[in-house]
């Protein structure tokens, strides 16, 4: 009964107990301060850059367990590098995907140059050493987000952030449908800058991008633009 009464007790308290909301402009961690295991969690306005690699689940049986691995360690070096350098700030590995967090003035524009350079690094630097070039799907999005903590108080182990909100669920969406392409919403779109928006910036010509509409589950269509432009490092 213990164990049935402590997982009771807290469930009740979620729904009981008033919830605390802050604004910040920061990108937190599992062990910032403000955020706690109870009814309180950070709001902000946060682009989301998901990149997945396409059919990896094939990839063990192609390449076996080792160059299998070592396609993994290089993808994700390359995305925690690239996504660092244009201030973001990585929150999530899942296998095959990562997930890169982008805060400030700039964070679309960031967003995007990652996933370009992202691109263009997989194709240039990883894809030599295998068989066949790796593909991989970019999504960007970007939205007000609430970040609340999740798991268990006192066990490094099994705690986490979950970032509740609209931009990372399309974010999430959006890297499954790119074909080695970006992905991007309107609202990215909107505001990124010149520079990964036009061939050429200065004349403003040969837009980098083709939109088209994509329907949900829920029968709603939403634009979304795409691109297959790459930006060397």
């Amino acid at each position: 009964m213990a164990l049935k009464e402590d997982i009771e007790n807290k469930v009740n308290s979620y729904f009981n107990e008033p919830y605390k909301v802050e604004e910040t402009t920061i990108i937190p961690d599992t062990d910032y301060s403000k955020l706690t295991f109870g009814n309180k969690g950070l709001t902000a306005e946060l682009a989301f850059l998901f990149v997945d690699i396409r059919k990896s689940s094939e990839m063990h049986s192609t390449y076996g367990f080792a160059n299998a691995a070592r396609i993994y360690q290089s993808f994700h070096d390359i995305c925690v590098r690239i996504i660092t350098y244009f201030n973001g700030n990585i929150r999530s590995f899942d296998g095959d995907r990562v997930m890169g967090i982008f805060a400030g003035g700039s964070k679309c524009t960031n967003a995007v140059k990652s996933a370009m350079k992202i691109r263009w690094a997989v194709d240039k630097l990883l894809s030599p050493h295998i068989k066949k070039p790796i593909k991989i799907g970019c999504g960007i999005d970007f939205g007000k987000t609430l970040i609340i903590k999740v798991g268990k108080g006192r066990d490094d182990n099994n705690k986490d952030l979950v970032w509740v909100g609209q931009a990372s669920n399309y974010a999430a969406h959006l890297s499954d449908i790119g074909n080695n392409s970006i992905v991007i919403s309107e609202r990215v779109y909107n505001r990124i800058g010149a520079s990964v928006k036009w061939k050429n910036e200065e004349e403003k010509v040969e837009n980098m991008w083709k939109y088209e509409y994509l329907t949900l589950k829920n029968e709603r269509k939403i634009k979304i633009y795409k691109s297959n432009y790459r930006w060397g490092i």
